[in-house]
């Protein structure tokens, strides 16, 4: 009961956590866009003193110009309009887009009634409306759920993952992606994919305006190019790696919840965590991964790197998904199993 409560404790604390992660990367967001903002002249003056000319039209001392900071509220709502309608739009068309990049069809036809029928039990069980079912022909057991709020959801499962799970584990993984529909995670995930990938957009124009620019500009204004080239450059080297940092820790924490929320809708971990241990064991790898759909699935479709070192914790902090150990972890401890064993597993069916 005491592992239970614990599991409960870290949902709420990993819902609070998503909360500020989410927070943070809409402020780098704004950031960003500011920076260039200012970068472009937005949040800058300049002042020019006018050159002192002779009768004879010798000029005795030259124009000079120089730039101050000034607060431009035209510019600042401009830049929020900018941005926040880009989201806007982008998280309209994410739900379709990720289901054509999967090259996902609708779950139609006898041979899926299971399926659409263990979809609707999760959904009375969760109070959300049934979403609409999806499959991938692809061998490789994943699943994964997408949407911008539970009236306009999908579930998505792979031929590979109706092969390999029994009707228990099947219900599991169905009611570890309806908790990531009721958790609003489908959102929280894709507005966040939405925002590192406008500062990867906004950091890349910068370099480019900044290498591009000081070569046109010459000699002139040397010391203000310069300036101008190494914030460009700060912003892109800074700036992206953090985006995706954030993006990556706030995926891990949606998983973790998400799995807490499907043992209390299933009412049993046995499900979920048979299922899990199945997808541990497996090798078949997604026939056509993509980094922009790799947080929705159940188990991330891109291969983890082995390496060793600084590069390997690097490549690690980068995971959008927590180890699936750790996860299966968790769950046997609720089961009263040894946190590092495997089994029992559910036998596969005979036929899909």
């Amino acid at each position: 009961m005491s592992d239970a409560t614990g599991f409960i404790a870290e949902q709420r604390h990993n819902r609070r956590a998503s909360v500020m992660i989410l927070a943070g990367t809409f402020a780098l967001l704004f950031i960003v866009a500011n920076l260039v903002t200012g970068i472009l002249g937005g949040y800058t003056r300049e002042t020019c003193t006018p050159a002192r000319v002779m009768s004879n039209g010798y000029v005795v001392v030259p124009q000079s110009c120089t730039s101050q900071f000034r607060f431009n509220l035209v510019a600042l709502v401009i830049t929020i309009l900018v941005v926040g309608g880009y989201l806007f739009i982008a998280w309209f068309a994410s739900a379709s887009a990720a289901l054509t990049m999967v090259q996902a069809r609708s779950a139609d036809g006898p041979e899926f009634a299971e399926l659409r029928n263990l979809v609707e039990q999760m959904s009375i069980a969760s109070g959300i409306p049934v979403p609409r079912t999806y499959v991938v022909d692809d061998p490789a057991p994943n699943a994964f759920a997408t949407g911008r709020n539970p009236n306009h959801a999908a579930i998505t499962v792979t031929t590979g993952l109706l092969a390999v799970m029994s009707r228990r584990e099947l219900r599991g993984v169905l009611a570890h992606e309806m908790s990531h529909i009721r958790n609003r995670d489908i959102a929280v995930t894709t507005l966040a994919v939405l925002a590192v990938g406008a500062i990867a957009v906004i950091a890349q124009v910068a370099l480019r305006i900044g290498i591009f620019g000081g070569m046109r500009r010459g000699g002139r204004n040397n010391d203000g190019m310069a300036i101008f080239l190494v914030l460009s450059l700060a912003i892109y080297l800074l700036a992206v790696p953090a985006g995706l940092l954030l993006k990556a820790s706030l995926s891990r924490k949606r998983e973790s919840l998400a799995d807490a929320t499907a043992v209390e809708l299933t009412r049993e971990p046995a499900g979920l965590r048979s299922a899990l241990e199945k997808l541990e064991a497996d090798t078949t790898v997604i026939a056509h991964p993509s980094a922009a759909t790799a947080h929705l699935w159940i188990e991330s479709p891109l291969e983890r790197g082995h390496d060793e070192g600084m590069l390997g914790s690097f490549g690690r902090m980068m995971d959008t998904h927590p180890p699936l150990a750790e996860r299966i972890a968790k769950l046997r401890v609720i089961e009263g199993l040894d946190p590092d064993g495997r089994g029992p597993n559910d036998p596969s069916p005979t036929a899909i």
